[in-house]
């Protein structure tokens, strides 16, 4: 999953000053467009401009092309849409979630392909839960596991925090639930290209780079019912890192080893 800066594609300077504003939630036109939206009624809201997606307001949204994306609820339609029509994006501090089912494979092994189906479904549901109230996006759904974003445009500069929230809020509803998942999950706080990636045919909002990369292996080589929080992040998320044991992992594919702390 490595992406060496060669590798990441090639922006425009006026198109990578466009993608930082709306990242970073400084844009003027989406300030203009939060400002309109936020008057009518009701959450949930597109992350990005604020249109509603319930009450009288969600009628209106949906009028005007706002409606919530089916692949991804927490952004509308129209905002998707501008996306995509400026292929790109800009590096940005941002934080990254992965969590994953531990041993899927032996779950899936021992149950029926339908039953098996249910209970991702079951388990992207939370996930998608735990991140959105906490403001982040989900990125993907990958298999066995979910990937999500927290992006300053839609998080301030808590992003931090607020991805450690959506991930002990995610695990506590696992352990709730009536046959709980085995389920690790990994934070980190880094620099990554944000934007839209792809091929003219196929575009998606995502993030990549090293940041990225981190949280991936910090969300696999998490043990059911754990969470790993890189030092950044957890220092970033305002944590007591005084308080809790700091210890350094090797991670695939990496030279240096990593300094993470265990929620």
């Amino acid at each position: 999953m490595s992406t060496r800066d060669d590798e990441r594609p090639a922006v425009a300077a006026s198109d990578e000053a466009m993608w930082r504003g709306v990242l970073l939630g400084t844009n003027s036109e989406l300030a203009k467009a939060r400002r309109f939206w936020k008057h009518l009624p009701s959450d949930p809201r597109c992350k990005m401009c604020w249109s509603p997606f319930a009450g009288l307001g969600g009628l209106l949204s949906r009028l005007t092309f706002h409606g919530p994306m089916p692949r991804n609820p927490t952004m509308c339609g129209f905002c998707a849409r501008e996306l995509r029509k400026h292929p790109g994006g800009a590096e940005i501090e941002l934080s990254v979630l992965f969590a994953d089912i531990r041993d899927s494979t032996t779950v899936a092994e021992s149950m029926a392909a339908t039953a098996y189906r249910t209970l991702l479904q079951r388990f992207y549901a939370i996930a998608s839960q735990a991140v959105t109230t906490h403001d982040g996006i989900v990125d993907k759904f990958l298999g066995d596991g979910v990937m999500a974003l927290f992006i300053p445009a839609f998080t301030g500069e808590a992003h931090a925090g607020r991805a450690v929230d959506a991930a002990q809020t995610l695990l506590r509803r696992i352990r709730e639930t009536p046959e709980p998942l085995p389920v690790g999950i990994g934070v980190h706080t880094g620099t990554a290209f944000t934007g839209v990636v792809g091929t003219d045919d196929q575009r998606d909002f995502s993030a990549l780079g090293d940041a990225v990369n981190v949280a991936a292996r910090l969300g696999s080589v998490a043990s059911a019912d754990q969470i790993l929080v890189s030092l950044s992040a957890a220092r970033a998320a305002g944590l007591d890192t005084d308080a809790v044991r700091v210890r350094s992992l090797a991670l695939k594919g990496r030279q240096e080893s990593l300094d993470v702390v265990q929620l």
